[in-house]
């Protein structure tokens, strides 16, 4: 086969349609998965984000729930005006397992203005007088009124809710807390959605001797130095490596964001991120979002592949049709009139084109048969003329 041929060349387009064909299809699959990614990552993060701020609406309402119990127990409201700690301790302690069990881990009385302080933690007897001046401590004696919020402490993040504390005579005596650590809430989410979750807590926010402190009595590693700009305090996966954010935690839009995807062993995941502000209005943490999209990966690697091949299928079959139409209705006919042509040029005079169709090559096969009977007619008139010239010359010399 030459390689200026027609035959060559129009095979070389046959094959450059299924490499372009090919790498289409690679193309397309590939924004196609990079693109619905995208979108499960988004999903992700907004589903998370929501299903957070739901979580967190339910725990408000279910601390609401007891207090809204325990202000109206006259028993505990006596102890507490009377500011008998014993006595208090005594009648709510045997209550404190049960809102334990239900997630409420900080159940505290705290005394009224212009003390401040903390009068009993049911989660730690022993612990008292310390004061108070955070955000929600200083909005509740403002307003007197139910105040809650998410806050963080020196070394954890809560959902809490404080309230006043009345005697008889409706006067403000004191205030009463209840609080659940947000930690708890990322195993809840993942219970539900099966992705995981990290509670991620800015640096700016929490002091570093209490974090070491606090992880020894919880015999946990202190993960201090890990990260340069925030501590994760708890997870749902026994990873860490999975959990990579660089930026600052205060410049994490509020809508969250998707961060990227990745690849760990066979699995596939996507990152996002999303912030979690306090009661006033700091981003003091984030929720950490991470998907594994393993199925989805293998479904569109397996549709690429199937695609691909049929494409290959389809193209090599189309240029097998079109390469045996093309050389039974051109080049073969083609190839007999170059012999045809040849014979004659050899003086085989007797050869015949046979027109066969009335196409575009059968058209040119007649107009070169009748140039054949043209040009043999003419050759068989050559000795008669070179005799006639031959007498001529004759006559001439006599």
């Amino acid at each position: 086969m030459k390689w200026n041929s027609i035959r060559t060349k129009v095979l070389g387009a046959l094959c450059g349609c299924l490499v372009l064909g090919v790498g289409g299809i690679v193309i397309l699959m590939h924004y196609s998965f990079e693109r619905n990614s995208h979108v499960l990552a988004t999903e992700s993060v907004a589903g998370a984000q929501k299903l957070f701020t739901i979580l967190e609406a339910r725990e408000i309402s279910k601390m609401t729930a007891v207090s809204e119990m325990l202000i109206v127990n006259p028993q505990v409201r006596e102890a507490f005006v009377a500011r008998d700690r014993e006595r208090l301790l005594e009648l709510t302690a045997p209550l404190y397992p049960e809102l334990k069990s239900e997630g409420i881990t900080n159940w505290m009385f705290h005394t009224a203005e212009p003390d401040m302080s903390v009068f009993l933690r049911l989660h730690n007897p022993g612990k008292f007088g310390d004061q108070l001046n955070r955000f929600i401590d200083k909005e509740v004696v403002r307003t007197h009124a139910i105040v809650t919020g998410n806050e963080l402490a020196k070394a954890g993040f809560a959902v809490r809710i404080l309230r006043p504390f009345y005697d008889a005579q409706a006067n403000v005596t004191g205030y009463v807390e209840f609080g659940e650590e947000l930690g708890q809430f990322i195993h809840t989410m993942k219970n539900q959605t099966g992705n995981d979750y990290g509670l991620l807590l800015s640096k700016k926010f929490v002091d570093r001797q209490f974090w070491a402190d606090s992880s020894k009595v919880w015999k946990r590693r202190d993960n201090w130095d890990d990260n340069p700009n925030f501590v994760v305090a708890d997870k749902t996966t026994d990873s860490d490596s999975i959990i990579r954010f660089a930026g600052d935690l205060a410049s994490v839009p509020t809508e969250g964001e998707v961060l990227e995807r990745f690849r760990q062993g066979d699995s596939v995941f996507v990152r996002g991120i999303f912030p979690i502000h306090d009661a006033a209005g700091n981003t003091v943490g984030a929720m950490f979002v991470v998907r594994d999209i393993s199925s989805f990966y293998l479904s569109m690697w397996h549709t690429q592949n199937v695609l691909v091949g049929l494409t290959i299928a389809a193209l090599a079959l189309g240029g097998m049709l079109i390469s045996g139409m093309l050389s039974g209705l051109v080049f073969r006919r083609l190839d007999h009139i170059i012999v045809v042509a040849t014979r004659v040029v050899g003086g085989d005079y007797a050869t015949e084109i046979q027109v066969d169709s009335d196409d575009e090559v059968g058209q040119f096969e007649q107009l070169f048969e009748q140039f054949r009977r043209v040009f043999v007619d003419v050759l068989a008139q050559v000795p008669a003329f070179q005799e006639q010239e031959k007498a001529r010359s004759g006559a001439a010399g006599r």
